[in-house]
């Protein structure tokens, strides 16, 4: 994104099934070191910000609008790029009774450094209230306020929320008053105005009673990973699902005691099938995660794969008496040299290692293996289909085979 370009982003140090744990460094006071967040992702943080980075970019002046900071004492800069038109809530909540969390939006661009510095940037958003001890001091953006701001003193803990574009970029400013706060935690929610045009239907069924099931259907926008839709299937494993038209989905079904299985589809009318073949949870039995995406030639997971990474830690959690084979596939170039490929798809592999460790999963768990683009899904040069074969699988192992191996 080229508006990001200059700026130097702290990249997450853990992930967890309900978002990241980060520590701010004193760096992020500024908004040249801003941290990168992305809606619908929740963060914890260690610690509260200390001091206000190398630049003190609003000192104290008195006389400055009552809605943005009168003197920046201890502050984070937090960037968040938008996917997606939608209506943006946010909260914080303390760590501590004793903080005092003030907040200013602006919509980002380059010139608004400098405008900061000469006094003319104007918030989108902030509140500047005091901190109300009967929500625990929590502040934000909230649906049913319609204040743009809250001055300081006594007043309202929380702010209209905003409607945003796809394209834009928000900059928040978050300044404690209180100096060796206990840090707090930023949820944040684009809720979805994608509209759902075209009705899905299809059936779920057990792959090894083949008897209906009652599971849930989950939509999920493809370059988001927001959620657009949900419902559950009926007695005979029946559902109706309403999706958007010429948009890319990810459709999702689960039930209990069976993995769950997720579809890429893009409906281009009224309505459309998709029907879903759940196997058991038993050993040997695979999940084909088709969601999680790599930057090309890389192993960086791109954010749209956190839904998938997700579902795949609660299932971990909730199955504790399986380990895991994690296999990365590639596509098949012919042009590209096959060791190559192989060497990606096993550093892919170990990439979606790193994430589950990180988020509370034993490393003995789980192992893995890169197979390169040596067992295609499909051999079609249609370019929908082909992206297939660039995958994640995820293989069962019972806890006891393994040790009666050994």
């Amino acid at each position: 994104m080229r508006i990001l370009s200059a700026i130097v982003v702290l990249v997450a140090t853990a992930f967890s099934c309900t978002g990241q744990t980060l520590k701010i460094n004193k760096s992020a006071g500024d908004l040249d070191h801003a941290i990168l967040v992305r809606p619908n992702i929740n963060y914890s943080f260690t610690n509260s910000p200390q001091g206000y980075g190398s630049i003190q970019e609003f000192p104290k002046n008195p006389y400055r609008a009552s809605f943005v900071f009168k003197e920046e004492k201890n502050t984070v800069w937090f960037l968040m790029p938008i996917a997606a038109n939608g209506c943006l809530t946010f909260e914080i909540s303390p760590k501590s009774e004793g903080d005092d969390f003030d907040w200013m939006i602006y919509k980002y661009s380059h010139r608004l450094k400098k405008d900061i510095a000469k006094d003319i940037a104007r918030p989108i958003r902030s509140n500047i209230s005091r901190p109300d001890a009967t929500v625990s001091g929590r502040t934000g953006m909230r649906e049913g306020y319609q204040n743009l701001y809250a001055v300081p003193g006594p007043g309202r803990s929380f702010s209209k929320p905003l409607d945003v574009k796809k394209g834009d970029t928000l900059a928040f400013v978050i300044d404690n008053i209180y100096h060796n706060g206990g840090g707090f935690t930023f949820k944040s929610t684009l809720s979805n105005r994608i509209p759902l045009l075209a009705t899905l239907k299809g059936k779920i069924i057990s792959n090894s009673t083949k008897k209906p099931l009652a599971g849930k259907i989950i939509c999920e926008d493809d370059s988001t990973g927001m959620q657009l839709s949900e419902t559950v299937a009926n007695s005979s494993g029946i559902y109706t699902l309403l999706v958007p038209v010429n948009r890319p989905i990810n459709i999702i079904a689960k039930h209990s005691g069976y993995i769950f299985a997720t579809e890429d589809i893009e409906v281009e009318q009224k309505a459309d099938t998709v029907n879903f073949n759940l196997d058991p949870v038993i050993a040997g039995n695979k999940a084909i995660l088709f969601n999680i995406h790599f930057e090309p030639n890389n192993d960086i997971i791109l954010p749209n794969s956190f839904p998938d990474v997700n579902r795949l830690i609660e299932f971990l959690k909730a199955y504790p008496e399986y380990d895991i084979k994690i296999i990365g596939h590639t596509n098949n170039n012919p042009f590209t040299e096959q060791g190559y490929l192989q060497r990606l798809s096993f550093y892919r592999a170990t990439a979606v290692k790193k994430r589950l460790i990180a988020n509370g999963i034993q490393e003995v768990r789980l192992s893995c293996m890169g197979k390169g683009g040596k067992q295609p899904l499909t051999t079609s040069k249609v370019q929908k289909e082909a992206m297939k074969n660039l995958r994640v699988e995820i293989e069962l192992v019972l806890r006891e085979e393994e040790i009666s191996v050994k």
